[in-house]
């Protein structure tokens, strides 16, 4: 009897209510871990920031003891194209509303793309007029990842010499 009495206070159709409600969770937890990732990637870019900027003209910087994650190259692309898009990090999480376009469209924005093995680990988008590198033409290993600090040719931020 009391389960009876507990069934007929359910609706009549309770998959109208279950399936949206399931949705719900399962988006949930899609874009609570897509807004972590993208929280990482935006503070991995703040304090890789902050490390060069601290640093001497003329020290070296190791890229691999600046990461948290195993990689075994880093491909370093100067310069994003106009157009191409975030998919990982929608809605502004790893950007300023408007300041990832801006910076493509200015040619002002540079990402560093690990790889492990054939599979992509980890990137990093970073502003060239911050952040400039010098002489990297390939994909380079953690060993080979090794810059010589300077100042950048916009004066705002550091330049990095990749170390012969």
């Amino acid at each position: 009897m009391i389960v009876k009495d507990a069934l007929s206070v359910l609706p009549a159709r309770p998959v109208l209510y279950i399936v949206p409600l399931i949705v719900v969770v399962v988006l949930s937890f899609y874009y609570w871990e897509q807004y972590n990732k993208c929280s990482n990637i935006k503070q991995f870019r703040s304090s890789l920031a902050n490390e060069l900027n601290s640093m001497g003209s003329s020290e070296k910087f190791r890229l691999s003891e600046s990461t948290d994650f195993i990689w075994d190259k880093v491909r370093i692309v100067a310069s994003v194209n106009p157009g191409e898009r975030n998919a990982e990090c929608p809605f502004g999480w790893n950007w300023a509303s408007g300041e990832r376009e801006s910076l493509m469209a200015s040619g002002l924005l540079s990402v560093l793309m690990f790889g492990n093995g054939e599979s992509i680990v980890g990137y990093i988008e970073l502003r060239s007029d911050e952040v400039e590198f010098r002489g990297v033409e390939s994909s380079l290993t953690p060993q080979a990842a090794v810059f010589t600090v300077g100042s950048s040719s916009t004066g705002n931020g550091v330049s990095l010499t990749l170390s012969q």
